[in-house]
C-alpha cells in the first residue's frame, strides 16, 4: 500500500496537499539541487585554480634559470630537480583532495537531491502537469545520455537517447585527464631540466 504526501486535519481525517503546496515542495527540491550543484562547481573551480596557479608559478620559476633547482645524487648520477616539477606534483595531490571532496561529498548529496526530485516529479507533479518528465527528470536524462534529444511526436516532448554515461563518469574523466596532464607536465619538466647542455 502506497501512502502519498498528506497532512492530518482534525481527528484522523487526511487531506491531500493542494497544487500550491506541491509546487512549494518541488521548488524547494530544485533549490536544494541547485545548491549542491553550485558546491560541486565551486570545488572544481578551486581545483582548477590550484592547478593553474601551480603551473603558472612553475613557468615563472623555470624562466629564472637554475636558481630554483637542486642537485641530487641518484644511483651515482647527479640529477637536477627543479621546483617547477615539485609544484606540478603538489598540484596533483591538491587536485586529488578536491576530487575526494567533490565526488564523495557534494556529488553524493546532489545525487540524493536529484533522486528525490525525480521521485517527486514522477509521483506528484505529474498530477499537475501532463509531461513525460519534470525539469529534474529532463536534466538528468540529458546529463546521463550523450546522444539525448527531444522528439516531439505528439503535443508533449518525448525524450530519446541510447548512449548512457553518468555525470559521475564524466566528472571522473575530468579529474583523470587533469591529473594525467599534470603528471606528463611534471615528467616533461624533469626531462627538460636534466638535458645535458652541449
Amino acid at each position: 500500500m502506497t501512502i502519498g504526501i498528506s497532512k492530518i486535519v482534525g481527528e484522523g481525517a487526511v487531506a491531500t496537499p493542494s497544487n500550491e503546496e506541491l509546487i512549494a515542495i518541488w521548488s524547494k527540491a530544485i533549490d536544494t539541487q541547485m545548491h549542491f550543484n553550485e558546491m560541486s562547481v565551486k570545488s572544481r573551480q578551486l581545483g582548477l585554480t590550484f592547478v593553474t596557479a601551480a603551473l603558472a608559478l612553475g613557468v615563472v620559476l623555470m624562466s629564472q634559470g637554475d636558481g630554483f633547482s637542486m642537485k641530487l645524487v641518484l644511483c651515482g648520477r647527479t640529477i637536477t630537480l627543479h621546483v617547477a616539477v615539485l609544484l606540478a606534483l603538489a598540484a596533483i595531490l591538491g587536485l586529488q583532495a578536491v576530487k575526494v571532496l567533490d565526488l564523495t561529498v557534494y556529488h553524493r548529496m546532489l545525487r540524493g537531491a536529484v533522486s528525490f526530485g525525480e521521485d517527486f516529479e514522477r509521483n506528484y507533479m505529474s498530477q499537475i502537469f501532463d509531461l513525460e518528465k519534470g525539469m529534474t527528470g529532463a536534466i538528468s536524462f540529458f546529463s546521463r545520455h550523450d546522444d539525448a534529444e527531444v522528439a516531439n511526436v505528439t503535443t508533449k516532448n518525448h525524450y530519446v537517447g541510447t548512449s548512457p554515461k553518468t555525470a559521475e563518469d564524466k566528472i571522473r574523466s575530468f579529474y583523470n585527464v587533469t591529473t594525467w596532464t599534470l603528471l606528463i607536465s611534471a615528467i616533461a619538466l624533469f626531462i627538460i631540466t636534466n638535458i645535458q647542455k652541449v
